[in-house]
Formats: C-alpha cells, sequence, structure tokens
C-alpha cells in the first residue's frame, strides 16, 4: 500500500491550486426546522449550482455564494422538499429559514443520478431512478451492504455462491439479469474500483470482475441511488445495466449500532458493530464512520455416501459421515470511511473522501477422500477438506474543488482505488512433495488499482428555451497484478503415489483445491484511456424535457469508442409524465479478461498435464481459436410512464430493452487427447487443456419495472407507507460465435448449453418486493415479503436428464423496534420468517448428491434468520 499512501498525499494536495479567490461573497445563514425543532442533517442545496450546506446538530446551515439571486431547496428524507429564493450581497448575511413537513410516502425523493445538471425527483426524471434511504437499509438484519440493497431493490440480484473459490469472499450483484461487470458503482458521483479477483468457477458472474459493494460500510451510507438506464454515454465503461450510486453520509448525531444473530440450525452467527460521528467544521464537515462484520459458516452439506477407502480396509464399515461444507464462508470484515466537505472564504468547496478496510475469509472446496490421488494418506489417512483464506485490502481516496468560474460551475477532482486479494491455502497439501509436504501455502495474490481524475464544467443559458451545457473530460489509469505463490504451492516435487491401484504413478501437483501461481502466470499490466464528453439538457417547454449526452474514449490496448444517449420526459397532466430514452453504450473488456492466468492439473490416461487459463494473446491460447478481446458494445431502449395521482401515491412503469452485441464471456474448458495431440502438432507440450475469455455471444435482454409507493396518515393510529416492486428480465443468446475449425474438429465447444443456461435462466426471470412500514409514537414495524422467480441450471449432458429446475419462492422479513425516551433504539426480527428454502438438487448431480442446494439460489440456504439491533444516538 505504498503508493496508495503517495497517492493520497498526491490527491490531497490537488485542489490547492484551484481555490484562489474569485470573487467577494456574501453569506446565508438559517435554520432548518421540524415538529417544532431544529432538523440536524438536513441539506439545504442551490438550485442549478453544485454549492449548498447540511444542517448543523441545531438545524442551522451557512452558505458562501457570489453576489446574486439563488434559489435554495431544503429537504431531508421523509419530508417534503421545501423551495425559495434569496439574493446575496457581496460582504452581507442574510437569513433565511425553512420548516419541512413529514411526507406521507417517499414520493418526492431527489437524485442526481442522470443528471450533470441538477436534482431532479424521481418523479420528474426522463430515467427510472430508484431512492434507497439508510432506513431502508436496516429495515432488515441483514449486516452485508449488498444483501440489504437486494432486499430493497428488486432489479438487483445477489446470489449466495458457495464452494466457488475466491466467489465465496467476494459475491458478485447483477442488476436487470445482466452481467455483475456491466453495472457501474459510484460512491458520491465518483467511480468506485473492481474488486482484484475474476469470477473462473461455474457461478453467476463467471469471468467477471465485479465491484465489492461489502466492501462499502453500509453505516457511511446516507442513500443509494440506482438509475436503472443506460449510462455509458454519461460515465462511460461498465455502464451497460445501470448505475449505483452511494451516498455518504455529510451529517450525523454520534451513533453505535451493534446487530447479533443467528440462523435457527444454530450456525451462521453474524455479528456487527457501527459508529458513525460527523464533526462539525466551520463551514464544513467530516463525518467519519467505522464497521466491523463477522460472520460465521454454514453448513447444509449431507453425509458422504460413497467409499472413503480402498477395498478391504476395515474403516469402509463406518457409518457415512458429512465431510464437505457447502454454505456461507466465514469472513470478518473491519471497514472505516469518511466524507469531508469544507467550503473556503471564495466560496469554493473543497471535498474529500474515501475509506479503508481488511476482509478475511474461509472458504472449502471439495472433499479429498482417503482413497483419492491427491490424499497424501501419511499426511490425512482419513482424508481431508482443504480450506481457502482470503486476505483481501480495499483502499480508495478521492478529493476535489468545485466552485463557479464566471458564469460556470466547475468540479475538479481525482479518485484513486486498490483492491488486493490473497489467498492463503491449508488444511491441503501437495502431493508431489509426498509426505514431507506442508500444510499451508501462500498460494499468491491479486491486485487491481485505478486511478481517475476528471473535470467537468457546468452553466445555463436563460435564453427563451433555457438550456442547460455541461462538458468535461476525464482520464484513467487502471493496473492490474498477477503475484506467484511460494513454491511449494505449485511445484513438482517429484514424490509418487505410494499405495493404491496407481502406486508409483505421478500424483498431483501443488497445493490441493488451489494451486498457486506459478512463475508464468505472474505479471503486471496497465492501460490508459481518456475521454471527452458533453451533456444538453433544455426545457423546451414547461411541460416537456430533453437530454442529450455524447461521450468520445479512448484506450491504449483496444482504440476508440463513440457512445450517444437521448432522453426525454414529458408532462401530459399535472401528476402524469411520459418518459423515454435510446442510447448506444459500450463495457471495455477488464485488464483481468485480458490478462488473467492460472494453472491446474489434470490427469489423461495417469499422466499428469496443466489446464491453464491462457491471456488471449498466448501462444497456445492463438491455436485454439483466441483472438484479441473486443468492447462489448450495447443498444438501450426505454419507456415508461410516471404518475402521481395523489400527493400520498406514486407509481412509475418502464419498459427496457438492452441489446449486447460481442459479449465477453469464459469459453468452455478444452480437455482431452485431441486437444492434447492438437498442441502437440505446433510444438506446445504439456499442455492437456485450456481455456480463455472470448467475445463469444450477443444477448438481448427485455423487461419490465414497475414500483409504487402509497402513504398514509392514519392520525392518531400512526404513520403507514407501503411500497411495492417488480422486475421482470428475459435474457436470451441471439449468436454464438462459430467454434474455431482447429476446436470444432475435436468436438469441442466455445461456448456450450450450461453458460447458455447461466445466461439465459440462471438468474429469476421476476422479482417481486411488498414491503410496509407502520410507526406510532415509538414504535415502528416492518413486514416485507419478496418473491423469487424460478432459475435453472444445465448439466453438461445434453439430453437434458440431469438439469435441475429451481421454482419461485417468497421470503418474507418481519421487524419491530422500540425508540426508548433514553436515545437508545431496541429492534428485534427475523429474516426469511417462515424458513423457507430452494427446491433441493436432483439427487446424484452437484457432487455425487452431497451438496442438497445450488449456490445458484438469490437468496441462500440458511433457512430462518433471528436477530436483535441495539442503538444509542447522542
Amino acid at each position: 500500500m505504498t503508493r496508495f499512501v503517495r497517492n493520497f498525499a498526491v490527491l490531497l494536495a490537488l485542489p490547492v491550486g484551484a481555490t484562489a479567490a474569485i470573487a467577494q461573497v456574501g453569506t446565508i445563514t438559517g435554520t432548518v426546522r421540524a415538529d417544532g425543532a431544529g432538523l440536524p442533517g438536513a441539506t439545504v442545496a442551490v438550485a442549478e449550482t453544485q454549492s449548498g450546506a447540511i444542517t448543523t446538530g441545531s438545524g442551522t446551515y451557512r452558505i458562501a455564494l457570489r453576489p446574486g439571486r439563488y434559489e435554495l431547496r431544503a429537504r431531508y428524507f421523509g419530508y417534503r422538499q421545501v423551495k425559495d429564493s434569496v439574493t446575496v450581497v457581496a460582504g452581507s448575511t442574510v437569513n433565511k429559514d425553512f420548516t419541512l413537513e413529514k411526507a406521507a410516502a417517499a414520493l418526492e425523493a431527489v437524485a442526481i443520478t442522470g443528471s450533470r445538471s441538477e436534482e431532479r425527483t424521481v418523479i420528474d426524471a426522463p430515467a427510472p431512478i430508484d431512492v434507497l434511504s439508510s432506513t431502508d437499509l436496516r429495515s432488515s438484519g441483514r449486516i452485508e451492504t449488498a444483501q440489504m440493497i437486494q432486499a430493497s431493490a428488486p432489479s438487483l440480484n445477489f446470489p449466495r455462491t458457495t464452494v466457488g473459490d475466491g466467489t465465496d469472499h467476494v459475491r458478485p450483484a447483477t442488476l436487470r439479469g445482466l452481467g455483475s461487470d456491466q453495472v457501474l458503482v459510484l460512491i458520491n458521483g465518483k467511480r468506485r474500483h473492481s474488486s482484484a479477483l475474476v469470477n473462473v468457477n461455474g457461478t453467476i458472474g463467471r469471468g467477471q470482475a465485479a465491484v465489492d459493494l461489502n466492501a462499502i460500510p453500509a453505516s457511511m451510507i446516507d442513500h443509494i441511488e440506482i438509475l436503472r438506464d443506460g449510462a455509458a454515454a454519461q460515465y462511460g465503461s461498465d455502464a451497460i445495466a445501470g448505475v449505483i450510486n452511494i451516498i455518504l453520509k455529510t451529517n450525523s448525531p454520534l451513533e453505535f449500532t451493534t446487530t447479533s444473530g443467528s440462523d435457527t440450525p444454530g450456525d451462521g452467527r453474524a455479528f456487527q458493530m457501527a459508529g458513525s460521528y460527523t464533526i462539525p467544521l466551520t463551514d464544513g464537515f467530516l463525518a467519519l464512520g467505522a464497521e466491523v462484520r463477522d460472520r460465521g459458516p454454514t453448513n447444509r452439506s449431507l453425509a458422504d455416501t460413497r467409499p472413503q477407502y480402498f477395498p478391504g480396509d476395515a474403516r469402509l464399515s463406518q457409518p457415512p459421515r458429512v465431510n464437505h461444507r457447502q454454505g456461507d464462508a466465514y469472513t470478518h470484515d473491519t471497514e472505516g470511511f469518511f466524507n469531508l466537505g469544507k467550503t473556503v472564504s471564495n466560496g469554493a468547496q473543497f471535498y474529500s473522501f474515501g475509506g479503508y478496510g481488511k476482509r478475511r475469509g474461509e472458504a472449502a472446496g471439495f472433499f479429498r477422500r482417503a482413497l483419492d490421488d491427491r490424499t497424501v494418506r501419511a499426511i490425512y489417512p482419513d482424508g481431508f477438506l482443504p480450506l481457502i483464506e482470503s486476505d483481501i485490502t480495499d483502499a480508495s481516496v478521492a478529493g476535489g474543488v468545485k466552485g463557479d468560474v464566471g458564469k460556470w460551475k466547475y468540479d475538479l477532482s481525482t479518485l484513486y482505488g486498490a483492491n488486493e486479494f490473497g489467498f492463503i491455502i491449508k488444511n491441503s497439501e501437495n502431493a508431489s512433495l509426498g509426505a514431507s509436504s506442508p500444510t499451508r501455502f501462500d498460494a499468491g495474490k491479486l491486485g487491481f488499482n485505478q486511478w481517475t481524475t476528471n473535470f467537468d464544467l457546468h452553466r445555463a443559458y436563460a435564453t427563451e428555451i433555457p438550456v442547460r451545457l455541461g462538458v468535461g473530460a476525464e482520464y484513467r489509469m487502471d493496473s492490474y497484478k498477477v503475484t506467484e505463490g511460494e513454491p511449494d504451492s505449485y511445484r513438482d516435487g517429484g514424490a509418487k503415489i505410494l499405495d493404491g491401484p496407481n502406486m508409483g504413478k505421478q500424483p498431483a501437483i501443488g497445493a490441493q483445491v488451489f494451486p498457486g501461481f506459478r512463475p508464468t502466470d505472474a505479471g503486471s499490466h496497465s492501460r490508459s484511456n481518456v475521454a471527452g464528453y458533453a451533456d444538453l439538457e433544455t426545457d423546451i417547454t414547461k411541460a416537456w424535457l430533453v437530454q442529450l449526452a455524447g461521450r468520445a474514449e479512448q484506450y491504449t490496448d483496444f482504440g476508440s469508442t463513440v457512445n450517444g444517449k437521448l432522453a426525454t420526459r414529458f408532462q401530459v397532466l399535472q401528476g402524469f409524465n411520459l418518459r423515454g430514452a435510446v442510447s448506444t453504450g459500450f463495457r471495455a473488456p477488464s485488464l483481468h479478461q485480458s490478462f488473467f492466468s492460472s494453472t491446474a492439473t489434470n490427469f489423461i490416461g495417469g499422466v499428469p498435464f496443466d489446464i491453464r487459463t491462457f491471456p488471449v494473446k498466448d501462444t497456445v491460447a492463438r491455436v485454439l481459436g483466441a483472438t484479441d478481446l473486443k468492447p462489448e458494445k450495447s443498444v438501450n431502449l426505454s419507456l415508461g410512464v410516471a404518475l402521481e395521482p395523489m400527493k400520498t401515491l406514486s407509481v412509475t412503469i418502464d419498459y427496457y430493452y438492452i441489446g449486447i452485441k460481442d459479449r465477453i464471456v469464459f469459453s468452455e474448458n478444452f480437455l482431452g487427447d485431441d486437444v492434447k495431440a492438437l498442441l502437440a502438432s505446433k510444438g506446445l507440450t504439456g499442455v492437456g487443456g485450456a481455456r480463455f475469455f472470448t467475445n463469444a455471444i450477443d444477448t438481448r435482454t427485455e423487461g419490465l419495472d414497475a414500483v409504487a409507493n402509497l402513504g398514509l396518515d392514519l392520525t392518531n393510529a400512526g404513520f403507514l407507507r407501503l411500497t411495492a416492486g417488480y422486475n421482470r428480465n428475459n435474457n436470451h443468446v441471439t449468436r454464438v460465435t462459430k467454434t474455431p475449425p482447429e476446436l470444432s474438429a475435436q468436438q469441442e465447444n466455445l461456448f456450450g448449453r450450461v453458460e447458455r443456461a447461466r445466461i439465459e435462466d440462471g438468474q429469476p426471470k421476476d422479482n417481486v418486493v411488498l414491503a410496509a412500514n407502520w410507526s406510532r409514537k415509538s414504535l415502528t414495524a416492518n413486514v416485507r415479503a419478496q418473491r423469487f422467480g424460478s432459475v435453472v441450471a444445465f448439466d453438461q449432458k445434453s439430453d437434458g436428464t440431469l438439469d435441475n429446475y429451481y421454482g419461485a419462492k417468497v421470503i418474507t422479513d418481519v421487524s419491530l423496534e422500540w425508540q426508548s425516551p433514553w436515545a437508545v433504539r431496541l429492534a428485534v426480527g427475523a429474516d426469511n420468517v417462515g424458513d423457507v428454502y430452494p427446491d433441493k438438487n436432483i439427487a446424484g448431480t452437484d457432487n455425487a448428491g452431497i451438496f442438497p442446494y445450488s449456490g445458484i439460489s438469490p437468496f441462500g440456504f440458511n433457512g430462518r434468520f433471528v436477530y436483535a439491533r441495539l442503538s444509542w444516538t447522542r
């Protein structure tokens, strides 16, 4: 992390030169009140600018501005926004107070995502946006950020991968049934770096490197904005499915929260402790937050009925035992974040945010039986369950300054993020080292870092038809590194199998479950890209809004791309808006996909051969038909309606179409004597098989999103908020690249039925969320029912006899919270109160019937989770 520390110092120094005095300013002060008292944490924003303030603990605020007439907007989630105008005079102070009234529903939630011009309510936006408050996120017993979002946003899926190597530790989330790397994640509107891990096993997200949402502590989140529309023309690569913008807290009281619970079978014990506090600064704030999460492992595997020992061994009479672990990995996370804002004397605003986290985990592989040739029986006479221990470090820091230059608003920012994933293999051995093999190995690590710098300009033209123009430029540098493991984790020690039917033959090479990265796998790679973009927004009439966006990017590794977007919203009647958008987009192949390399061992006729993941430029990959990766290209269409027939009811319904060309996938494994012979004919010996990344398919996604909010003031009986969300999506593979002649002659498939099913049917085609929140005085009750649609996992056999179909399930969460007179809140509840499990696997599939459930399940298979939460606020 030496580079991270150096970059941190550079980032903090960068904005200094940009904050030179521009003009003498005036000051606005005031108080925001609600329910007869000052309201801390409320936002007072200056319309059509990036200026604003957060109220202090007593509800007061202060804003420095250049002379002029401004519109102020005071808001707080759960209350109706209030607007007023004020005139600022140089060298003078003007007072403006606001009083907010509680909203019957979250109808006026305001979002900044999707526009560089100004914030809009979700009803007035030309594209569908979800706004999730911190209250929404903590309304269940979930302690992971990704699970919290999934519980409130039906378009997001977060399957519970198990026995998937590194993917057990960094599980990918998806939006609208697309890939985990086809959704862009922002923090405070700035691009978030991805994990160093690329998922290469048979899980949702195979072949993709996702942003680790769980590296962001929920205790520091103010709210989350989810733009459900293609936005590559606005934000760049990865925004094909949409954008998740996480807004950090800017003002909060001193708060401590602890949650403790477990699954009803008695495992999966979870503990979370979090704290946050905002230090008031003169004309600014420093918000701090830290969180510790500890999640115990779960296990739903069945007894292994297979023979464990060689024929004639007296131990064969022992009853079958549970020797696998199928369920959640053990994880222990410690994370801290900060968010800083400071208005300086000339009215410019300096800001910085970032965080640091250490995450450790432990997941299991497949059990190695005593009769297995991969088992050194002198070390493990009864077999062994190898374990993967993760050591993940995640760090980021951003710095920037924004303000006015003449009639232009500017925002200069730079952001550095880094992620490192280390693999420790324990309770294992390298069989080729014989009885002297270690049982713990450092298998190497993956690293990814990203540095992004943006300069944005925006101004409004007060012409007959108002026009708002935004232009900007971006420079980004990506770096990816594979570090080799210790030699014992991958080397051939020369020992032979000492007993059994294969005595004297070559045993498996490398640490069992995850052989270490070899020197031939290791390497450092980087690329950079520059982008220019422009946004134009105009109110053609008071009822008709039009947005145009364009973006051109140049990458050092694959060239250039140009994309555009047109979005519009038309108010047919008061409370009745039509909206739609059309855009082109792209996703650049990640460095992970271009350069990831790893080695395993496969036995052909009792002789070991390396099975490798090859970069596409490698000679072996070329012989097997690999070509240079191209960017994915997309076309997004959407058409919707936003209704607000009364102040207590809002409904949005949106249809979407997403066509993706040249989608990057992970190829099938090419194994066997024919492949070995093909490679040998080209002078490439000792390679028994290979796999690589390829632009092999085109896909089409069609779907429907619907969201409804209803608020009811029950007077003496309290307040009731009802929410309904629905997502429907259908994914189809419309084209598959023909298998290269070199492989088709060997009867090998570039892209087979298993991977096709993962894309078309591996995620729920529909998802429904129904939620009710009731509050009265010191009591709050939540009930949420979520219906996950069916999913399918195909078997490699083409006859379909072993395909698994998992039906739709409804998961219900309930909780009750009491606010005591002593600033203490106590909540108790149960997630999945009905103790619902997914359908079981077909007998005989998924590791010989030992695993009853599939990791493809969108809600896991842990059963009921019961918890208690205690919070204290001052």
